[in-house]
């Protein structure tokens, strides 16, 4: 029996030194510090920036120029009563898709009826030189679309991508603050 409160008392002492060191070993406490409450942000290019400094200070961003490229048009409108916060983003892209040609023959003057049709289909949304989808949604019936999306660059694709209608697709740069519309046309193999 003895031999039993012996090995116990042994095992408190060990228990009662191990918790000793291990409160030991921790960090004293800081005073007077701030806590920052996001360790990153994002910038116009895409690119995330760390904090600096003792008062939660950002880094700098990279400078850049929003630019169109593609088959698509781009171009930036201002939305009012921005957010301030990471999410709900309040930037990001809206467009159209349309469908064209839907006649088989091109007229002069243009008929009404062959003009082209918006087009209800998948919208997938990739970073640039990514090939995975950050977001995929559609168009709606009449062939618009809207993404909320953190600033960066971005390919905006429609359809399938392997059958008729042929989408074409478009680059996009979302800015904060802001909403880059753009239009994807896709092409209905008529002739």
């Amino acid at each position: 029996m003895k031999e039993y409160i012996l090995i116990i008392l042994g095992l408190a002492v060990v228990l009662a030194g191990a918790l000793w060191v291990m409160r030991s070993r921790e960090a004293p406490p800081r005073s007077g510090g701030v806590a920052c409450t996001t360790d990153a942000k994002f910038c116009l290019d895409g690119s995330t920036v760390g904090r600096v400094g003792p008062n939660c200070e950002f880094a700098p961003c990279p400078t850049t120029t929003a630019t169109n490229t593609g088959t698509a048009t781009a171009t930036a409108t201002t939305t009012a009563g921005s957010a301030k916060g990471i999410l709900p983003y309040d930037s990001g892209v809206r467009g159209t898709v349309s469908l064209g040609p839907t006649c088989p023959v091109e007229r002069d003057p243009p008929d009404p009826l062959c003009a082209d049709k918006p087009y209800a289909t998948t919208v997938t949304v990739r970073r640039a030189g990514s090939s995975t989808p950050f977001m995929i949604g559609s168009s709606d019936a009449t062939g618009a679309f809207h993404f909320a999306l953190p600033p960066g660059s971005y390919t905006i694709t429609a359809g399938s991508g392997t059958k008729l209608p042929l989408c074409g697709q478009a680059s996009v740069i979302a800015i904060a603050h802001t909403y880059v519309t753009t239009a994807i046309s896709c092409d209905t193999g008529i002739r």
